[in-house]
């Protein structure tokens, strides 16, 4: 598909060229013509006026004069009489007599321009009268124009010669950068369906798991709810599954189009974390691992405090996952002149170089089999990092395998007068200007 797309944008670009290259050739060529007419018309006006100059004449009409003008080349004329007949000539070609003869013929207004044809060659002709002590006279200035069309072909056939150049050049360079142009679309297509085939398959599972207790509850009709419970009790665990994650996959549906509302009011940073701690204590107990709160007391945050307690949570959560049993996760939470620092130690894994690239990827897990058994599905930290970004912050990752990670949520800090709340006041919220991540 997009090999076949990518070639399209090709003769698009190269038709566009073309066309663009026509219309430029078209208006060069009619400014050169245009040009060299108005030039050779000067060029036979002032021709005319040295003539009538010489024969003792005066011009009625103000021109220009040339220096050196009878020494120019590439001219011929005929002066009439009164009597219209030829009173001084300098003709190479005969065939002009004739056609000087009916020009004047025609008694139109003089003096004018005209071009016309003989015997195969185009010229262009001056035409004006004028007096002197000695009578009437008629003066005729014609000069060929087949030089002018040498160089209007010469210039036509150049340009022609550089577009097609162009077009050669062109073909491969617009179809390398079609190809870049569609890269980052190609990889958005890529993840859709990877995301796509993810979902389908996470949500596969629970579905089969929910059917199979439903075919063994109809071969049971007759007995007890009581005697059946193991079997609603996996149905109603695999639809909490199922439930989570059509609710993760909405968020982040929502999230992709810039549609997920946070609720930002400046509340306790501390208290949030402590709370955390507590409500965190009973499962890492369970698991037989310490639980370590290091959290600083009075620290306020400006932000939607629900969302940033779900990312704290979903790091706990995993940090809790990973860590074998006797270990060690502590929460942190500390403050700098610049940020505000959450950050979630532990003793697990670890994660490499490459885990740590992908760890933010969607349906991305480390351990596939330890995240199935404990419900996940490998969108927590793509949740987290969208959650800590909309927040203008960043979460860093520092592992080492078999010895531990530290998530760090790295947030700008929000100066905030919490004794504002005791005289009744609203927070006033400071945001600072050198807020960077390092």
């Amino acid at each position: 598909m997009f090999a076949e797309i990518k070639r399209k944008i090709t003769v698009f670009n190269t038709l566009i060229l073309i066309i663009f290259m026509c219309m430029f050739i078209f208006l060069l060529a009619f400014l050169v013509k245009w040009s060299l007419n108005l030039s050779g018309e000067m060029y036979l006006t002032d021709v005319a006026k040295e003539i009538i100059n010489a024969e003792g004449g005066s011009v009625t009409e103000s021109v220009e004069s040339m220096d050196s003008v009878h020494e120019k080349f590439g001219y011929q004329y005929i002066l009439w009489n009164s009597s219209n007949t030829v009173k001084n000539m300098k003709l190479e070609d005969r065939n002009l007599i004739t056609k000087g003869y009916e020009i004047l013929l025609e008694n139109t207004d003089f003096p004018r321009f005209n071009t016309f044809m003989t015997d195969n060659l185009e010229y262009r002709g001056y035409t004006i009268k004028y007096s002197n002590n000695a009578g009437d006279y008629t003066l005729q200035v014609f000069q060929q124009v087949s030089t002018e069309r040498s160089i209007v072909a010469y210039v036509i056939s150049f340009l022609l010669l550089i577009g097609a150049g162009s077009v050669a050049v062109l073909i491969p360079i617009s179809y390398f950068l079609a190809g870049k142009s569609l890269q980052p679309i190609k990889e958005t297509f890529e993840d859709q369906k990877k995301f796509i085939a993810n979902a389908s398959h996470e949500l596969r599972t629970p579905l089969t798991v929910i059917q199979t207790n439903i075919e063994v509850l109809k071969l049971k009709e007759d007995d007890t709810i009581c005697n059946n419970t193991k079997w609603l009790d996996n149905i109603a665990s695999e639809s909490e599954t199922m439930a989570q994650l059509i609710s993760e996959l909405l968020l982040l549906a929502q999230a992709e189009n810039h549609s997920l509302e946070m609720d930002v009011d400046n509340f306790d940073l501390s208290a949030m974390c402590h709370q955390l701690v507590d409500l965190m204590e009973t499962l890492a107990h369970d698991k037989m691992i310490s639980l370590i709160d290091s959290v600083e007391d009075e620290i306020y945050f400006k932000g939607d405090e629900q969302r940033l307690k779900q990312s704290v949570r979903i790091l706990l959560d995993n940090a809790i996952k990973y860590t074998k049993e006797e270990g060690r996760v502590e929460l942190c939470l500390t403050q700098g002149k610049r940020h505000v620092i959450i950050a979630v130690k532990d003793t697990g894994i670890g994660l490499t170089e490459e885990e740590k690239a992908k760890v933010f990827s969607r349906f991305y897990r480390v351990d596939d089999a330890r995240n199935r058994a404990s419900g996940g599905v490998g969108l927590g930290l793509n949740i987290a990092d969208f959650i800590v970004k909309s927040h203008g912050g960043k979460i860093k990752i520092e592992s080492t395998p078999n010895v531990g990670s530290t998530f760090s949520i790295v947030l700008p800090r929000s100066n905030i007068k919490p004794e504002s709340k005791k005289n009744g006041h609203k927070n006033e919220v400071v945001p600072t200007d050198d807020f960077t991540i390092e």
